[in-house]
């Protein structure tokens, strides 16, 4: 499987399993950083971003529409913002 296919199965998978609910930018965005930190919480921002609850660190507000600009330009931009997003998310 190439590299991009194994990072991209599990929003695949949300998508495909998630036929009550229609896909969004912040539950892919969700999933990919509980997938990455399972003892973060994350909850969707009145204003359309997430607010990341870290335990023993100071919550984290993502700004998803400002990935979901990169992720419309194409899988390596995509893959290089969320990869930023969970480097800014991890612990000092």
């Amino acid at each position: 499987m190439t590299h991009f296919l194994q990072r991209a199965l599990p929003f695949v998978i949300l998508v495909l399993t998630a036929c009550t609910d229609a896909p969004s930018w912040q539950k892919l965005l969700a999933a990919k950083i509980l997938d990455q930190f399972p003892s973060y919480q994350v909850a969707p921002a009145p204003n359309g971003g997430l607010t990341v609850k870290r335990p023993g660190l100071a919550d984290s507000w993502i700004d998803v529409e400002d990935i979901a600009r990169f992720c419309r330009r194409g899988p390596k931009d995509c893959d290089y913002a969320a990869d930023q997003m969970l480097l800014s998310l991890r612990g000092p």
